[in-house]
């Protein structure tokens, strides 16, 4: 009987045999999408095409296709290496970054209005232009009772993807004229209506200059008429500035929008990258920008500012901030950046003005819009299929027809202007 129970007791299933194996919690995580930009980036790698281009990703290409280091950032990085032992260190950075680093990237965003303006001025280190908007956007969901956000349609793709991990009820405002799709221009009277009827206390995203992605931008005249809007509904103006001197060459034109609101004296954000217009897109270096009130509200925002960035990343890394206090802070240097940039933006000018042309005399249609148009990118019309249609000619752009004139050249523009052409004139047969 004995022998029985112990033969019975042995055929049972032990206790861990009978559950389930436990499912893998990084077996349950769906899989994301890729992102948009470096999806084309990867397949432009991958294409064996020869003579094949890539308009997709915004990082600025010399005239023979090649990644260019500025001469005023190449003079700053050679005088960092030349310092002495002990001259600079890998010490941690304060979290909002070095002294200096803040005020040359003030006096660059504000110019003559920022001794009037220091007083309610604060300003964090971040990383690149995405940290600058995440620390403002991060901030703002964390304190704001109103919780919404107003964006252009259309803009960068990664503004909504934050917006949305930042848990913000978003929306979008008018900004393409949908009379015109093929010669993208401002829906002024749109995007004004939308702002008026937001909601008092929103975030509202505008970019500063060089719109990403149509290249379309307001005139001095419709920028008062926003900010008078912003004004008056009492929004949260979150100003993306990007490309301060790469729109129009000239650091003093393209900083309009931003220096219009501190002037009127209204409460808002200023996320600024240094990758575009310095070409340092992996030292990852920005700065965003408070206008409070006054300097207790400043105070208190900038405290709160770093214990976003604390709890994110801790410190900003010091070499590129080093690097941007390097050519502000010298003269030599700082004249030699802004040379820089007129040859940046003037080498866009010309190949803006070469695909309009090719464009032009491949379709027999006005291509006016092209040379209208501002910055690293342009809207150009194009639907998706006319896009899939260049890809499998070897051009590469993003689905919605932008282009980043960076990747155009002496040697393939007039090739890229007949490839669109053709998938144009494919798309209407």
């Amino acid at each position: 009987m004995l022998l029985a129970l112990i033969v019975a007791l042995l055929s049972l299933p032990s206790s861990s045999s009978s559950l389930s194996p436990p499912s893998s919690l990084f077996g349950s995580f769906p899989a994301a999408a890729e992102d948009a930009v470096f999806a084309v980036t990867r397949r432009f790698n991958e294409c064996p095409l020869p003579g094949k281009v890539s308009c997709g990703v915004g990082a600025y290409r010399d005239s023979q296709g090649r990644p260019f280091v500025l001469p005023s950032v190449a003079s700053a990085r050679a005088a960092l290496a030349a310092l002495p032992a002990g001259g600079w260190t890998h010490e941690y950075q304060p979290i909002g970054g070095p002294p200096a680093f803040a005020e040359a990237a003030q006096g660059l965003a504000f110019g003559p209005l920022l001794a009037g303006l220091a007083p309610r001025l604060g300003s964090v280190q971040s990383l690149s232009g995405t940290g600058a908007l995440h620390l403002a956007v991060s901030l703002y969901a964390k304190f704001s009772p109103v919780g919404k956000v107003l964006f252009s349609d259309p803009t960068w793709g990664n503004h909504e993807a934050m917006f949305e991990a930042a848990g913000l009820e978003a929306s979008t405002y008018r900004y393409l004229d949908p009379a015109t799709p093929t010669t993208p221009s401002l829906d002024f009277a749109g995007l004004k209506e939308d702002l008026l009827s937001a909601p008092e206390g929103a975030l509202v995203l505008l970019q500063a200059c060089a719109h990403n992605p149509t290249g379309v931008d307001p005139s001095p005249e419709q920028w008062r008429e926003i900010a008078a809007v912003c004004e008056e509904r009492k929004l949260v103006p979150l100003l993306d500035n990007a490309y301060q001197g790469f729109a129009s060459g000239c650091v003093e034109t393209d900083a309009f929008a931003v220096r219009l609101f501190a002037e009127r004296k209204i409460p808002c954000f200023v996320a600024c990258s240094f990758a575009k217009n310095m070409g340092l897109y992996g030292e990852r270096v920005g700065v965003l920008h408070v206008v409070a009130e006054d300097g207790e509200a400043r105070d208190n925002a900038v405290s709160q500012l770093k214990i976003v960035a604390r709890t994110t990343y801790s410190n900003p890394p010091s070499f590129g901030g080093r690097i941007v206090e390097g050519v502000l802070g010298d003269a030599g240097r700082r004249e030699q950046w802004e040379e820089d940039l007129r040859g940046m933006a003037g080498r866009i000018v010309q190949m803006r003005e070469r695909l309009r042309d090719g464009l032009e005399r491949e379709t027999g249609s006005s291509w006016k819009h092209i040379t209208d148009q501002i910055g690293m990118f342009s809207y150009t019309g194009l639907t998706k299929e006319q896009v899939k249609a260049c890809e499998e000619k070897g051009v590469f752009m993003l689905a919605s027809g932008r282009v980043s004139m960076a990747g155009l050249n002496d040697a393939n523009v007039d090739a890229t202007a007949k490839v669109m052409a053709d998938a144009i004139k494919g798309s209407s047969v």
